[in-house]
């Protein structure tokens, strides 16, 4: 339904690249006229940029302002600018792109594209809907205000409007990172809000030397929102050389206005010439050195001149992430999975990996049979795609499609990541276009610019490249067979030779079917689709950037630098995931403990019996996690110890017994190479700063943050298990200091959210680990958990009662055995989590294999079955070989081999390919004589057996 939010604005300006795209925005705006938001609007329209020239949002601005005081003067007597505007409500958004990276919207325009919400007509809304929906939640300012955004993001500002007082500009800043902060403008806040400096793109260095950082290290970066009161407006016009003449508007012959209504000057930008120009600290030479060269210097000149006494302030949204839908995957992450962002806005996108938007989806969603040899197969089990104003029922998506704006008959198959699209012309029938989704249009083809993914060449024609040499104007594109409406582009991702009817048909540009689109014919075949029915189903979330870069990765080929910074590319988004979930202490917490007081933590290590890997992220984030373990002591003993204590030295002092190793932190650039996790005290030491003992802020002080404390720290760690065990040792040993240090702070998480925290702690180490290992420490005895797909990843813990003669006959049939190989499970785990990422067929299937496992293990341990237990612990095994045969290296069938007159069933603990290994005899007395082998003829000179003892308690603490 249409959103009932009535707008406040009485007037509305979106800005356009050319008259083309004005005029299709003026379709746009007239169909909504009178309805909902707009019921309230006295005038809304589109402005071209003057002669077709590109002018910038800052001219364009000025141009948009000295429009709206046009009309306003038709209805109402001013003598100035500042009672023009008196009392006015204005919207200007910026929207003047050709769309090159979400191209099958370049005619009707990427602020129009399509969302899963139905709006007039029964048709979808726009992304445009949703902005003015957004903006109409801010209350107007008193006096009258002009608010200039962009049209292509949705800020969310809804959730937490910000209120506009006061007089001048008021531009609004949401706190960010530095690498966001280099992306875009940043606001360098004096006191009572006031603007000291704004700049635009800087480095972290210019960042830093401006004062623009806050405590936690992060800028106010501009969100594209600008509010001008009547007066600031008036200085913006009167320093454009706009005036009112007997009534009317002027403009003074050469100046800004004036020579940017005529197209005579380069680009002058909202965000940059225009804000740079407002802090009262710029100095007029600074200011034109930056800004002001050439053509540009005298208009800019007497704008700086005209707006030296209009204040300049800056207000913090406090929203999440925005929306922006200015790319093909964009539009995808918006639409698409459990995970839409669209949903953050209200929308409800209903959970399926395949949207229809105006348009019949295909009944069947299954990988395409072929797809470009630079890119994966399509046979995977995330398949995102849009279907939009077309009738794609007889259709087969590899996924990552956008399928838009096609009349003619649709069937076949698309390989995953290409989008065909149709431009209906005036002059009848329409064209076909293709791209993949790494396709710009903005890149030249001679730097890097790719067509269907590949190179250029890929496609076996010669002089089709001119104008930019980009892929807007590739001389590609043909009409297209209403009874194969593919025909004409299928071949490109087929790999074969262009047919010999594509050599004869007149082919144009993008850039030429865009300027001779049939606009109306868009909303035609809009309206003709309009009730096709939406998917429900689907339930797959995404994280997309590790898969995308992870594919992009293998296309690249192993070794090669590009690859290697993908690769790396993708498992910081994985972790960066799992980190969202946990926000770091940013201020000190006073301890609650004595001086002479120690917090004491004990915990089992724990063995899975099946499912393990389930739980990795981002496996478990796609498609859930079920992992079956169990809590074992070794020798009779907990081997996991943690000790905190406060001391009167102000430092951190931590110490391993078992390595004999102490480190002492006295600063906070001491804790700089935490991420290592080959070093011994890394886990320690992120601990510390996820629980609040350390500052994560680079900066502090850590004398004063150990002082608000009530003293130094000292950690004392035992693990009495060999590195590279394979019991969960780290994981475990994480969950026990997180725990020791907040029972030292007087807080104790719930075991979920311990969960949740020791994940966050391997993700800071970049360990790569899961939340089983956490589960089976700090649970004792047999258990299952679970979770569902999705970013929040807290298990679902199920004790397991095990019938107490079947728990005998285990424990008296089983070993661990130590094989005295030490490995990384990091390199293990990262190798599945790569496999998975890049939807390697045979880790797709065994994930599936691996959670019904888990089901069928719960069940036969339930009911004290030990024939079935055993089948599933060699089934377990054989999805571990599965997914990464580096897991149970061949060496060890030998092993087992040698050992089969003993052995039932073996399995590698954890990550495998060294540590520890499950072994079950086929009898209590064949278990005494496997452990007496081992121990009189070892594999191994660490080799050593020891008694399966179960844990039925897990985490135990104590305050002495």
């Amino acid at each position: 339904m249409e959103s009932p939010r009535r707008s406040s604005f009485g007037w509305l300006v979106l800005t356009a690249a050319n008259a083309r795209q004005a005029a299709a925005y003026d379709a746009q705006l007239a169909s909504r006229a009178g309805r909902g938001p707009f019921a309230g609007i006295r005038g809304a329209f589109a402005l071209a940029d003057a002669r077709d020239a590109r002018i910038g949002s800052g001219a364009a601005t000025v141009l948009a302002l000295a429009e709206v005081a046009r009309r306003i003067l038709r209805v109402k007597r001013a003598r100035t600018l500042v009672e023009a505007f008196a009392g006015e409500r204005v919207l200007i958004l910026h929207s003047g792109g050709d769309s090159r990276r979400l191209p099958m919207y370049a005619v009707e325009g990427k602020l129009f594209a399509p969302i899963p919400r139905v709006a007039r007509g029964g048709v979808c809304a726009k992304v445009f809907d949703l902005v003015l929906d957004d903006l109409s939640a801010l209350s107007p300012r008193a006096g009258g205000e002009v608010l200039v955004g962009v049209g292509d993001a949705v800020l969310g500002i809804a959730r937490d409007p910000v209120r506009f007082d006061g007089a001048g500009v008021i531009g609004v800043a949401q706190r960010a990172s530095v690498e966001r902060a280099s992306r875009h403008g940043v606001f360098v806040r004096a006191r009572g809000g006031r603007v000291a400096r704004f700049l635009q793109k800087p480095r972290e260095a210019e960042l830093r030397a401006a004062g623009a950082l806050d405590r936690d290290g992060r800028a106010l970066v501009d969100l594209g929102l600008f509010s001008f009161d009547p007066a600031a407006i008036a200085a913006l016009l009167g320093g454009a050389g706009v005036r009112i003449r007997a009534g009317k508007i002027a403009f003074a012959r050469g100046g800004l206005a004036d020579r940017a209504s005529r197209g005579e000057l380069p680009v002058v930008d909202l965000y940059r010439e225009i804000a740079m120009a407002l802090p009262a600290s710029t100095k007029r030479a600074a200011y034109l050195e930056a800004c002001g060269q050439g053509e540009l210097a005298k208009p800019l000149g007497a704008l700086f001149g005209a707006m030296r006494g209009t204040d300049f302030r800056v207000m913090l949204a406090e929203i999440g992430e925005f929306l922006h839908v200015g790319t093909t995957r964009d539009m995808l992450d918006a639409c698409c999975g459990k995970r839409a962002k669209l949903a953050e806005f209200g929308v409800a996108c209903g959970g399926s990996d395949v949207v229809a938007l105006d348009a019949r989806a295909p009944a069947t969603h299954a990988p395409a049979k072929r797809a470009p040899a630079t890119h994966a197969p399509a046979t995977h089990a995330h398949r995102r795609a849009v279907v939009d104003a077309c009738d794609a029922r007889d259709l087969t998506l590899g996924g990552d499609n956008i399928v838009a704006c096609i009349a003619g008959r649709l069937d076949g198959a698309i390989p995953r990541g290409i989008s065909v699209f149709g431009v209906p012309l005036r002059a009848g029938g329409e064209a076909i276009v293709a791209c993949h989704l790494d396709d710009d249009f903005k890149t030249a083809l001679a730097h890097g610019g790719t067509v269907l993914g590949g190179a250029a060449t890929d496609l076996r024609v010669d002089g089709w490249s001119e104008g930019d040499g980009t892929l807007w104007d590739a001389r590609l594109w043909c009409k297209a067979n209403p009874r194969d409406a593919l025909a004409m582009v299928r071949w490109m991702w087929e790999g074969g030779a262009a047919p010999a009817a594509w050599r004869r048909a007149r082919k144009w540009t993008l850039r030429e079917l865009v300027a001779q689109a049939d606009v109306a014919a868009c909303a035609s075949a809009r309206a003709a689709l309009a009730r096709a029915a939406m998917p429900r189903n689907g339930t797959q979330p995404a994280l997309g950037d590790a898969r995308d870069a992870a594919i992009a990765a293998e296309t690249h080929g192993t070794g090669t630098r590009a690859a290697t910074q993908l690769r790396a590319r993708a498992f910081a988004a994985v972790g960066d995931a799992v980190l969202a979930q946990c926000a770091l202490p940013t201020k000190p917490v006073r301890a609650v403990i004595l001086h002479d007081q120690a917090v004491w933590t004990s915990m089992p290590v724990r063995v899975d019996l099946a499912g393990g890997w389930s739980d990795t992220p981002p496996i478990c984030n796609e498609v859930g996690g079920a992992v079956v373990n169990v809590a074992v002591t070794l020798r009779g003993q907990l081997p996991i110890q943690v000790v905190a204590k406060l001391e009167e030295e102000p430092v951190i002092r931590i110490t391993s017994t078992d390595l004999g190793e102490t480190r002492i932190i006295r600063h906070t650039r001491d804790l700089a190479q935490r991420g290592d996790p080959t070093r011994w005290s890394s886990l320690a030491e992120n601990a510390l700063v996820l629980t609040g003992a350390a500052p994560a802020d680079p900066k502090a002080s850590l004398a004063k943050w150990l002082d608000a404390i009530g003293g130094g720290v000292s950690l004392t760690m035992f693990s009495a298990v060999p590195k590279g065990s394979g019991l969960g040792t780290s994981s475990i040993l994480g969950a026990a200091t997180i725990h020791a240090l907040d029972r030292m702070f007087g807080r104790e998480r719930s075991p979920d959210q311990l969960f949740a925290a020791t994940s966050a702690l391997e993700q800071m180490l970049g360990s790569r680990g899961g939340w089983q290992d956490q589960v089976g420490g700090v649970v004792g005895g047999f258990k299952i958990g679970r979770t569902a797909a999705g970013a929040d990843q807290r298990p679902r813990v199920e004790r397991l009662a095990v019938p107490a003669r079947a728990a005998a006959e285990l424990a008296e049939r089983s070993l661990l055995y130590f094989t005295g190989e030490r490995r990384m499970a990091k390199n293990i785990l990262e190798q599945v989590v790569w496999n998975w990422l890049v939807l390697e067929p045979a880790a797709v299937d065994a994930v599936r294999r691996l959670r019904a496992n888990a089901e069928r293990m719960r069940e036969a341990l339930r009911a004290g079955d030990i024939p079935r237990v055993l089948a599933e612990l060699d089934e377990y095994r054989a999805c571990k070989r599965q997914i990464d045969p580096g897991s149970c290296p061949a060496s060890f069938d030998a092993l087992a081999e040698r050992w089969k007159r003993e052995l039932s069933s073996w399995c590698f603990a954890g990550a495998g390919g060294g540590g520890f290994m499950l072994l079950v005899a086929r009898d209590a007395r064949a278990a005494k004589d496997l452990a007496a082998r081992i121990d009189l003829d070892a594999p191994h000179p660490r080799a050593r057996a020891f008694a399966f003892e179960v844990d039925a308690v897990g985490l135990r603490c104590a305050v002495l």
